[in-house]
């Protein structure tokens, strides 16, 4: 009867262990702060911008420009929406509309009106840098595009350029964008910005202007993000749903293995009445316990573990390190001989085999420092690396090291 006991108990504790082991699967290891790789693709609707900025602007001519600089200068609005695919990459629409300033030389000073509608490829240079994270304060944000720019569009401007023809063109554009956030959903703005294209796209036709028209513009304003605003990471070669069905089987799973472990516990309350009836029963029990103990305490002089890493990591989390605080114990309560052999793996179904080798390694190494820093001597551990002809799985699951 005390062997039904017993045998309960042991169920009772593999359960425990399962449910701990769901628990820890269910915690990913990632970069404190990733830079390009390990986000999800983010939907159509998450992750939007849109802005509204005022500035001012002076244009120029790629050989000579009359009058003083400021005479040539103007100002100018400006609305736009950005959509950020990633941290780092992000697409800009926008329209600015204002005046610039040219200088004939026979007829003085004119004013002209301006539109440039244009389309602008972003990119996040503090993310890709220094990694992505929420409460960063700063951005620079680099960015490139071309567009449409129109102008002399207006009678008055036609009358006072002496040109009565309206004038379109495409441009280039490039600058860098300063984002100071405020607040999750509001930014402040500082932009740079210049505009290169032709210079007949200035309708005051001043003498020897040459073939191009620059614009050197800076201006200020506030964004507002909607929508989600942070990013998802993830795993690669995974999607969303993908995620959540195995988010939702270790939830079943845990449910599964408190279940069980209810019942058992019940079971073994009804066999300890029962081993109570019988102390003949309740003696050979105790002999075998005293049995299992030896064994278990024979076992540990020469204790095994498995220590499982996240996809591309070679990092311990907290769970593990646990794990091998408790193999040392084990270990140096055992024979003070005994080498143990410490061996990585690592999945070579994606990436190139010699970095899977030096990952493999590396893995094996941060588990052997570990355990010589809490007091295991180096003369007891030996570590190495496993390639793609030594793995235990085929192509995929290869992400622990193993002790033995």
């Amino acid at each position: 009867m005390k062997r039904i006991c017993l045998a309960t108990l042991v169920l009772s504790l593999f359960s425990v262990a399962a449910l701990s082991a769901a628990e820890t699967d269910s915690v990913k290891v990632v970069d404190k702060y990733p830079s390009f790789k390990g986000f999800m693709t983010n939907k159509f609707w998450d992750n939007w911008e849109i802005s509204a900025n005022v500035g001012t602007g002076s244009a120029m001519y790629s050989n000579y420009t009359y009058g003083k600089p400021g005479e040539t200068f103007g100002f100018y609005g400006e609305i736009s929406a950005t959509k950020w695919f990633h941290p780092v990459v992000g697409a800009r629409v926008g329209i600015m509309g204002g005046t610039y300033g040219t200088v004939h030389p026979d007829y003085g000073k004119v004013s002209w009106p301006f539109v440039f509608t244009h389309v602008d490829a972003m990119v996040n240079l503090s993310n890709w840098i220094g990694g992505y994270r929420e409460d960063r304060v700063y951005y620079a944000v680099p960015f490139a595009g071309m567009g449409l720019f129109a102008s002399n569009f207006t009678s008055a401007s036609q009358e006072a350029t002496h040109n009565s023809g309206r004038i379109a063109n495409f441009a280039f554009t490039a600058g860098l964008l300063n984002k100071f956030r405020v607040s999750p959903s509001v930014d402040i703005n500082l932009e740079l910005r210049g505009i290169l294209g032709m210079s007949s796209l200035d309708p005051v036709a001043s003498p020897a202007r040459g073939t191009f028209l620059g614009t050197a513009n800076v201006s200020v304003g506030v964004t507002y993000r909607f929508g989600k605003r942070d990013y998802v990471r993830g795993a690669a070669g995974y999607s969303l749903d993908d995620i959540a069905c195995l988010k939702k089987a270790v939830e079943d799973a845990k449910l599964d293995a408190k279940a069980t472990k209810e019942d058992l516990m019940a079971q073994l309350a009804d066999t300890q009445a029962k081993a109570d009836a019988s102390q003949k029963r309740a003696d050979e029990a105790e002999q075998r316990l005293a049995q299992m103990q030896a064994e278990a305490e024979l076992d540990a002089a020469t204790p095994e573990t498995t220590v499982f890493f996240d996809y591309g990591m070679a990092v311990l989390s907290k769970t593990d390190k646990i794990r091998l605080v408790v193999f040392r114990d084990q270990a140096l309560a055992g024979p003070k001989d005994y080498v143990y052999a410490i061996t990585g793996y690592a999945d070579f179904k994606t990436g190139k085999d010699k970095n899977n080798v030096k990952l493999a390694e590396k893995r094996a190494r941060v588990v052997y420092e570990y355990l010589v820093s809490l007091g295991v001597s180096e003369s007891q551990l030996s570590y190495s690396g496993t390639d793609s002809q030594q793995q235990p799985n085929n192509g995929e699951g290869n992400q622990f090291v193993t002790i033995r």
